[in-house]
């Protein structure tokens, strides 16, 4: 859909006006920052506070620079994305690109700074979308058609707040005071939009049914069609045209396939062959063409059975609503359309169809709906390998003799077959980043190991912190990487392995000449396979000289005489070192290929922007475990939502790859992450709500407002 040029003037007016509001917000965050904050801040919070004053008013214009042009890509991005109908991808620089937790940092930042936008400008926000709806040419309310969205301005925040100052601490602090700021400043620039829209003659569409933005929270279903018999109670409320009768029983509605009036059976015949016309017709264009519903006078005339009424009825008004749905992309409503006379026919034929929601018919349905729903790029391989399968599926679903409830789990074993491939083909594709996974996972499990073995070896030691954390740390991911790569038994791993037995008698070196003697023998060879060791895991250099220098101290101590061993630790004094050099739990990672989101060190607390609000929220660590291949989530990263789709995850659970919308990238993600993830409601399932349940909800919305 090509972008209407009332909505690109409108946009382009609103980022040329947004030079003088990051100028405002510039200024009043200044004062913000300045005003006293007596018993409420530390000296070191106080210290913050004071250099971000002056770096902010030595780069007040360079700030102002970097917001407007981040605002700007990030809003014509989701302008071009509203165009074309698909998710912007996530940004990539070079080649695939490492996520740590450092980035997911900044995804709940943004996503915190976002939500205090939203909440001060939630009634203006919502009368600009009635704006924007009307201005891209929406029949509805539409807040993805508003590309100014609370989340572009926080992530333009974020961006602008990196060229005042480099520390993770004070950007944070400028972001949550700016986002305050601006939170007021848009508020108002929104309210003065709507009104110059209106003066203009644009009209609002206020009046007309609202339609939540695609990463809205999902709702509560105002029927849950979950529930035993949810279908066969909306039996009544259809209106058919006649007075309802008594109540339909179960027996009644039991029939064989030949039971209709032949009046009834030529009316779907017709309509059968019409769709299938109509599907030809349309050469794949995603139109559904005909539906139920405009047929629906021709078959309520052709039987007087009530039951019959009820369920024409009843069907043709759930697929009008499953054809509408804007989760459903365009070439997935052909599909459904050509379900339509044959979910019919089984909903005729067989009760249990309106008695559960695990009924063959609908989780077909779902299950169609839901998979075409991870692929929002049009060129995506994935995606048209599916389209192609599912209209070849529902095509030899129209060929049967028979539509009934076998032909669908014929189908649906089918669908789940073609999926499984096709996950399996991703897996194959992604085998170099699982190979990497794989070794990730090993190397932590040793490092681990080593380093528990090594706290154990130094608890009785004398020696500084600098040289304690060197050995339980550093060392004990030279040993892990060196077994890894050349094998525990062999060199340079053995040399590596002497070290330890070597460093630490020299640490408690006994008071006597020929143990002196011994130490400036064995340095030269100790030295040379630290550095070694310590090059092999690419310890920085300051890392290296702080260590060797402080080495260099201990043995020229050690080497004066009468400076040798220390007196013997006391069981106090090592229960109390056991205490103090608590090894962490999970060594820090190796680089991978790929996207690595680790959330191990986060202390943000990212809104609850997208909480069910129902205090009913899984187990975050329950949820991890229960994550499976081919499980499919929307998960907030660089400052958005991407579809992504669960390729593989280790033996022992702690690493996870996951497929992106990009067909040809994939993001991993350390078990710690997707649990804080899932804990701030920055992850959650693709299928929230699915697509019979939405299709339910339109339904009942209609017939209230026929009513």
């Amino acid at each position: 859909m090509p972008i209407s040029p009332l909505l690109q003037r409108f946009v382009d007016d609103e980022l040329n006006r947004s030079a003088g509001m990051v100028q405002r917000t510039v200024g009043l965050t200044l004062e913000q920052l300045k005003q006293p904050r007596e018993g409420m801040l530390g000296s070191t919070e106080r210290q913050h506070y004071a250099e971000l004053v002056q770096a902010l008013q030595r780069k007040a214009q360079p700030f102002e620079r970097e917001f407007c042009e981040t605002l700007r890509s990030l809003v014509l991005a989701d302008l071009r994305g509203l165009a074309s109908g698909q998710e912007a991808p996530l940004s990539a620089s070079g080649g695939l690109e490492l996520m740590d937790e450092s980035q997911v940092e900044v995804d709940i930042e943004v996503s915190r700074a976002a939500q205090l936008i939203e909440g001060s400008a939630e009634w203006e926000l919502r009368e600009l979308h009635t704006f924007t709806s009307t201005l891209a040419g929406q029949q509805h309310v539409n807040a993805d058609t508003n590309p100014l969205r609370p989340v572009s301005f926080a992530r333009a925040l974020w961006d602008a707040a990196g060229v005042v100052t480099a520390v993770p601490v004070q950007r944070g602090i400028l972001l949550r005071t700016a986002a305050g700021v601006m939170s007021g400043q848009l508020k108002m620039a929104w309210a003065a939009a709507c009104t110059r829209l209106e003066s203009q003659g644009v009209e609002p569409g206020i009046y007309r049914t609202v339609v939540l933005p695609s990463s809205a929270a999902p709702r509560r279903p105002r029927f849950d069609v979950t529930q035993p018999g949810a279908f066969e109670s909306l039996l009544p409320t259809m209106p058919v045209g006649a007075p309802a009768g008594p109540s339909v029983t179960r027996a009644g509605r039991i029939r064989s396939a030949g039971a209709s009036s032949p009046a009834f059976e030529q009316a779907l015949v017709r309509l059968e062959a019409l769709l299938r016309r109509v599907d030809r017709a349309m050469g794949g264009t995603g139109s559904p063409g005909a539906q139920l519903g405009d047929h629906r006078a021709t078959l309520l005339a052709s039987t007087a059975e009530m039951v019959d009424r009820q369920i024409v009825e009843l069907l043709s008004r759930l697929f009008a609503a499953v054809l509408s749905d804007r989760r459903l992309a365009a070439p997935f409503r052909t599909v459904m359309a050509r379900l339509q006379v044959s979910a019919l026919r089984v909903a005729l034929v067989d009760p249990s169809m309106l008695e559960t929601h695990e009924h063959p018919v609908w989780r077909l349905m779902n299950r169609i709906a839901g998979a075409g729903e991870a692929y929002t790029q049009p060129g995506d391989s994935r995606a048209v390998e599916l389209i192609s399968f599912c209209e070849a599926l529902v095509e030899d679903m129209a060929q049967a003799r028979m539509q009934d409830t076998a032909l669908y789990n014929q189908s649906l074993t089918r669908l789940d077959a073609f999926l499984a491939e096709q996950l399996h083909e991703q897996q194959r594709r992604a085998q170099p980043a699982i190979a990497a996974l794989e070794l990730a996972e090993r190397r932590e499990d040793l490092e681990r190991h080593l380093a528990q073995r090594l706290t154990e070896q130094m608890v009785s030691i004398r020696t500084s912190a600098v040289i304690r954390r060197f050995v339980t740390g550093a060392w004990a991911k030279v040993l892990a990487e060196a077994m890894l790569r050349f094998g525990e038994k062999v060199e340079p791993t053995t040399g590596y392995l002497k070290v330890v037995d070597e460093l630490l008698w020299s640490l408690r070196l006994p008071d006597h000449p020929q143990s002196r003697q011994r130490l400036l023998t064995l340095l030269p060879g100790l030295l040379q396979r630290l550095r070694a060791g310590m090059a092999l895991i690419g310890l920085p250099e300051a890392e290296q000289r702080s260590v060797l220098d402080e080495l260099l101290a201990i043995h020229t101590e050690a080497l004066r005489p009468g400076k040798g061993e220390a007196t013997e630790l006391s069981a106090q004094d090592i229960v109390q070192r056991l205490r103090d050099e608590a090894v962490p739990e999970t060594p820090s990672k190796q680089p991978l290929s790929e996207s690595l989101i680790d959330l191990s060190s986060l202390e943000t607390v990212p809104s609850d922007a997208l909480s069910s609000g129902d205090g009913t929220r899984e187990s975050p660590a329950r949820g991890v475990d229960a994550m499976s291949p081919g499980d499919r989530y929307l998960v907030f990263l660089q400052g958005r939502w991407t579809r992504v789709q669960l390729l593989w995850r280790s033996m022992r659970g702690h690493f996870f790859l996951f497929a992106g919308v990009d067909p040809n990238r994939t993001h991993s993600a350390t078990r710690r992450a997707l649990e804080r993830l899932s804990e701030e409601g920055l992850m959650k399932p693709l299928e929230d709500v699915s697509l019979i349940q939405r299709a339910v909800d339109d339904l009942m919305q209609r017939l209230l407002q026929a009513q």
